[in-house]
Order: C-alpha cells, then sequence, then structure tokens
C-alpha cells in the first residue's frame, strides 16, 4: 500500500521512544512549518496534527495558512525561496510552480524510497505535475479537472466536439443555450486556451519555454472566438471567472457549462433554496470535456496541489516524512468527501463514499489519465500573461493573428527579454 513506510517509521519511533528516552532531538520534536491554503473543513490541520503525534516525537507541524491569491502565493514563496529561508519546511504548491521552483535549484528531489511513495497508485496527469527534467520534486496531494456540465432535458445527448456543442446551442433559444466558460483576461481563461491547443494535439511552449505554437494553436484560438461570436455565448463571457458560470448555469442561462467538478455539489447544495435552481439541479447531466477533433479524445489541463520540501528548511528529510504522511490514502479520501478536492491516487475512485460525493469518479478518473498540465516551463509566470495578452477579448480574436503575435511574444520571453 502507498506510504506504508509512514506507518512501521512510527511504530519504530515509538518503540524507540518507550526504550530510549529522547531517541529524537535532545530538544524535543522539530518544528515543522507547513505553509499554503489551509482546507475550509480542516482536513490538512487533522493530517498535520495526527502525523506529528505518530512521528513519536520527532517533528510537529505547525500551520501556516496564506490568502486566496494564487499570485500573492507564488510571490511569497518566491521571495523566501530565493532568501534561503529556513522557515519554510513544506510547503503547497500550485501544479505549474514546479518547473520553476526546480530549476531554481529550491526543491528537493524525490529519490529511491520516497520517490516511490510520492508516485506510488497515482494518476498521470498529477505525477507529470511533479516531474521536471525526468526527476520528482514534489508528492501529489489533490488534483482536479474540467468536465462538461449540461442540461439533460434540453440536450438528450451530450456533445462530442466543441462544433458539435456550438452547433446544437444554436438550436435552442437565445440565452437558454448558451455556453457558459471562463472568459476573463485571467489564469481561466490560459486554462481553456491549454485545453484546445492539447485536444488539438498541439503544445505551446517546450521544456525552455520556446515556443511550439502550429495549426493546433490556430484551431484553439478559432473556437474560442467561434463561441464568442455564436450568439450563444453570454454577454458577460470576456469578464466571466468560474462562479460567474456556475451560477448563470443554476440561474437556467444556459445548457453547456465549461467547469471544475465543484459545481456540482454547489448546484445541488443551491437547489434546496431556489426553484430554479432545484430544475437545474435536477436535469445536470456530465460528460467528457469536449474534443476539438472527432473521434480524437480531449487532453484538458490539471488544477490541484503539491507538496514541496524546500532544501532551505530546518530538515528536509523529516519534511519529507511529515508530507508523504499527510497526503496518504487516509487523507486523499477526506479530502474529496469533505473538501471537495479531487484525488490524485487511483484506488481512491473506487471508495464508496467518495463515489457518493463524485457519481461521475469514473469519468474524472478516465480524464485525468488523459490530462495535461499548463504550459511547463520555468518561465511559466511570463507565459500565461503573454497568453492572456494575445488572446483577449475572445470576441475580437484574429485566430491566425494572435497565435502570430503570441507566438513572438514567446520567442521574446524564451530569448529573456520582455515584450
Amino acid at each position: 500500500m502507498r506510504r506504508a513506510s509512514t506507518g512501521v517509521l512510527a511504530v519504530l519511533a515509538a518503540v524507540c521512544a518507550i526504550i530510549v528516552a529522547g531517541c529524537g532531538s535532545s530538544g524535543g520534536p522539530i518544528t515543522l512549518n507547513y505553509t499554503g491554503p489551509i482546507d475550509p473543513g480542516g482536513t490538512n490541520r487533522k493530517a498535520a496534527d495526527e502525523c506529528s503525534q505518530q512521528s513519536g516525537g520527532k517533528y510537529k507541524i505547525a500551520m501556516f495558512p496564506v490568502g486566496n491569491s494564487a499570485d500573492a502565493t507564488r510571490e511569497l514563496f518566491v521571495r523566501r525561496l530565493a532568501a534561503g529561508d529556513k522557515n519554510l519546511d513544506i510547503i503547497n504548491m500550485d501544479t505549474i510552480y514546479t518547473p520553476e521552483f526546480a530549476e531554481a535549484g529550491w526543491m528537493k528531489e524525490m529519490t529511491g524510497k520516497d520517490k516511490q511513495d510520492a508516485l506510488d497508485d497515482v494518476l498521470p496527469g498529477p505525477a507529470q505535475s511533479v516531474t521536471w527534467k525526468g526527476k520528482v520534486y514534489g508528492i501529489p496531494t489533490n488534483t482536479n479537472v474540467q468536465l462538461l456540465w449540461y442540461r439533460k432535458d434540453l440536450v438528450p445527448t451530450p456533445p462530442k466536439t466543441w462544433d458539435e456543442m456550438i452547433a446544437m446551442a444554436k438550436k435552442l433559444p437565445a440565452g437558454e443555450g448558451n455556453i457558459l466558460e471562463q472568459g476573463q483576461k485571467y489564469e481561466g481563461y490560459v486554462v481553456w486556451f491549454n485545453n484546445l491547443v492539447a485536444s488539438a494535439g498541439g503544445t505551446i511552449v517546450n521544456a525552455e519555454g520556446k515556443p511550439t505554437l502550429n495549426q493546433a494553436a490556430v484551431k484553439a484560438a478559432s473556437i474560442i472566438h467561434d463561441v464568442a461570436t455564436s450568439g450563444r455565448a453570454d454577454p458577460s463571457l470576456s469578464t466571466a471567472q468560474e462562479d460567474e458560470g456556475r451560477l448563470a448555469f443554476e440561474a437556467g442561462k444556459g445548457a453547456f457549462l465549461l467547469n471544475w467538478p465543484y459545481v456540482w455539489a454547489a448546484g445541488h447544495a443551491d437547489a434546496k433554496t431556489n426553484k430554479v435552481t432545484a430544475k437545474v439541479a435536477q436535469n445536470m447531466g456530465y460528460a467528457a470535456y469536449p474534443s476539438v477533433t472527432a473521434g480524437e479524445p480531449s487532453h484538458v489541463s490539471i488544477g490541484g496541489a503539491n507538496l514541496g520540501v524546500p532544501k532551505s528548511g530546518k530538515n528536509p528529510e523529516l519534511a519529507t516524512q511529515a508530507a508523504l504522511c499527510m497526503t496518504q490514502k487516509k487523507w486523499q479520501e477526506q479530502e474529496a468527501i469533505n473538501e471537495g478536492l479531487p484525488p490524485v491516487m487511483n484506488s481512491v475512485y473506487d471508495n464508496a463514499e467518495v463515489r457518493k460525493v463524485y457519481p461521475f469518479a469514473d469519468l474524472l478518473r478516465e480524464q485525468l489519465k488523459t490530462s495535461v498540465v499548463r504550459p511547463f516551463t520555468p518561465n511559466y509566470a511570463d507565459v500565461t500573461l503573454a497568453i492572456q495578452d494575445s488572446l483577449h477579448p475572445p470576441a475580437s480574436i484574429n485566430p491566425q493573428k494572435a497565435i502570430d503575435t503570441l507566438k513572438s511574444r514567446l520567442k521574446t520571453v524564451a530569448d529573456g527579454g520582455m515584450y
């Protein structure tokens, strides 16, 4: 079983503590600082407490929360890691941080048994998100991937491609048949573009950050433009984020929603107090993210987080033990059930309680098997801004011109300049 070594270590530590008092540090347990978002339901706090108790006095995990802003969190980590901060022992990292932090030499590489435990039973997408140039620099802790949500009372059979979905939407009344997406100039818009490029068989940059854009990117830009000008996009598309789309769907203002799995639980919870949402929730269907090419699978960007161990911390080896303990199967299950965070481990999707929360568990797992990371490069912070600047607003895109502009900007970034 994955990470069973943590239990063995705990037993040995407990025996050691009984036989020889102070088998760990003579000054008591080392305090390991965990910095990152804290689960609203408290799952990772419970994991930290239990893992600390099981360490046999070797360590105690202290939790230090960060704000909700991904950009602010990255800036905080970069500043402290670059300074060699000894008070960062475990960090909860967005999946896109791996190349930048690994290339800078800030993160401990997982090797040997630690690497085996970190990747044991982990699905391909999450495993890819901690791997840089063939080496593993983190421990997958939760993941995410978008699905297609649709109104079964309006669309008996869900579309398999984007072209088919646009055609279906046009047969429905304006407003009722809308396609709800994230079109604001922010990270969610990059996710949409990356989904389409990958599903068309292309990539955006290589490992060195050099542009690899081809006709797949032009097709992706064309689809975004087609949705925006179809007459079946919400008028607020260019300023819409995930929650705006979710709420519009719940209000009966769309037949199709491209969004993360949280919308299922949120919609059913809101249905208890709203009659319109109750009808939507009753008829809420789910399907694979639409393909770009008929007969070809979609490849959707993963979200989620990984636990990383900075080299500059007080005791990276102990921090690795603690991080592996906090991400073992038990806590994967609890995060899925209580926090709405999809698990990274394949076997957790077979858990009966997890399947109650995620009736679409098998579909989610299949999407994760073919998922991709967002442009995997140390220059990601510049790459995402270049994408946003080149392709916004959606309705104004000239596909070939936009991709040519993006290619030029990405080349400038790769060469160390500012576009």
